[in-house]
């Protein structure tokens, strides 16, 4: 635990490589773990007769998918759509729904994943910084009320904020340490985790992307890193393949993602479109009823980019009440608008993202080509997020991923005013 290079944190140096301790992540994963499974325990024994055990429709789309291939008719949505959704995840969930009352263990699983994260969380801050920073990151993402919540649904937002963390805690070594070439391992480990992160969500496609330049600028586009995006972009294009044919036999079309996009965007800035999602209606209107899933996809893809090019100040009007939306510091849901859950949201966001706004400030003054580029790692997301989510359509839970990284930051902002409040 007493890493010499932690001492230099916050003394305006080099970010330092920090280690924690088995012990350490031990204590940092039984506190997530704790936290989720006393909410999601809680919330399974009062929830009564009152309140659907899967709440949000895009949880029971999941399952839904999971059931049918469980049932042995492969991947179909409630429209009896096969490509609707990438396969990973209502594949594993298919396997809690061979049982009766699969959903519970499969909350649990859900929380044993959140909790790696916040391990995860804490070995990507001390690989950054250093230990006590990663202490402080790790326990931010164990107790957020937000992470937290989200643990008991069962949606992609969990287990891709652990993929995204392993990605980044690949990335981190490349960023803060310029070494003459990449390592063939760590080419193949980055390309894997990529892939997994678009089986599990197909838009952090562009996340990767970005993420992969920024890693080329900080090496300066040298041969090693173009391998690298060469390496990645071939392992994630070879993981989709499969997809990609199976689609191509049963649609008569090669879609490599989703056909998801066209009412995505739809949704998002269509005519009705007000900045919260309104699917159900969308599925049911009449120009749609007997479409084919290609031909569904495609229709609302042509309406969506009509409605861009016909009112492109609706669109930007638009943008800003979706980031509201989604940085909201209060729940948007309505259920969820009591006053305690409103104070306990609001208590916790405007602080740390207070804090994640210090954070970047302190390491940018430290006037150094290592401190920007962590900064600039850590706010990918947020700003990858952001942008993509002004134009489809903004969440809370869609922000999550970014908080994940902002609370590294806020580690780095409380870190360093404990160290000069106790040295004086």
């Amino acid at each position: 635990m007493n890493d010499p290079a932690s001492s230099r944190v916050c003394a305006g140096s080099l970010p330092t490589v920090g280690r924690m301790t088995w012990k350490t992540l031990a204590i940092i994963f039984l506190i997530a773990l704790s936290t989720r499974a006393t909410w999601g325990t809680y919330r399974h024994v009062t929830r009564g007769d009152t309140a659907p055990v899967l709440e949000f429709p895009d949880e029971q789309q999941y399952w839904m998918i999971a059931e049918s291939l469980t049932s042995g008719n492969g991947m179909r949505d409630e429209l009896g759509f096969r490509a609707s959704r990438m396969p990973l995840y209502p594949a594993t969930l298919s396997v809690f729904a061979r049982f009766s009352g699969g959903v519970f263990p499969a909350k649990i699983v859900h929380w044993l994943i959140g909790a790696l994260a916040a391990t995860v969380a804490a070995s990507l801050a001390a690989k950054l910084f250093d230990w006590r920073v990663g202490c402080v990151a790790g326990l931010l993402v164990a107790v957020d009320p937000f992470l937290v919540f989200s643990s008991s649904l069962l949606l992609t937002e969990t287990p891709f904020i652990l993929a995204m963390l392993l990605l980044f805690l690949a990335l981190a070594q490349l960023v803060t340490v310029r070494s003459p070439t990449i390592p063939f391992g760590k080419i193949i480990t980055v390309g894997l985790l990529s892939a997994l992160c678009v089986h599990l969500r197909e838009s952090s496609l562009g996340l990767i992307l970005v993420a992969l330049l920024l890693v080329a600028l900080r090496r300066r586009l040298d041969a090693s890193a173009c391998k690298l995006i060469g390496g990645t972009l071939f392992l994630v294009v070879l993981t989709l393949v499969p997809w990609m044919l199976r689609n191509d036999a049963i649609l008569g079309q090669p879609v490599w993602l989703t056909t998801r996009g066209g009412i995505s965007l739809f949704d998002g800035v269509g005519p009705q479109a007000d900045g919260t999602s309104d699917l159900g209606d969308i599925k049911a209107m009449p120009e749609v009823a007997n479409l084919t899933e290609l031909q569904w996809d495609d229709y609302f893809m042509r309406q969506a980019t009509q409605s861009i090019r016909e009112n492109p100040g609706r669109i930007l009007k638009l943008a800003l009440v979706k980031i509201r939306r989604m940085w909201n510091p209060m729940p948007n849901v309505e259920k969820y608008q009591s006053l305690l859950v409103r104070l306990i949201a609001a208590a916790w966001c405007v602080p740390t993202f207070a804090l994640a706004i210090v954070g970047g400030i302190i390491l940018l003054k430290r006037r150094d080509g290592v401190a920007l580029w962590c900064v600039g790692l850590l706010l990918l997301p947020a700003m990858y997020f952001t942008a993509l989510h002004s134009v489809f359509v903004g969440s809370i839970r869609y922000r999550l991923p970014a908080v994940v990284m902002l609370e590294i930051l806020a580690a780095v902002a409380i870190v360093t005013m404990w160290t000069r409040y106790t040295r004086v």
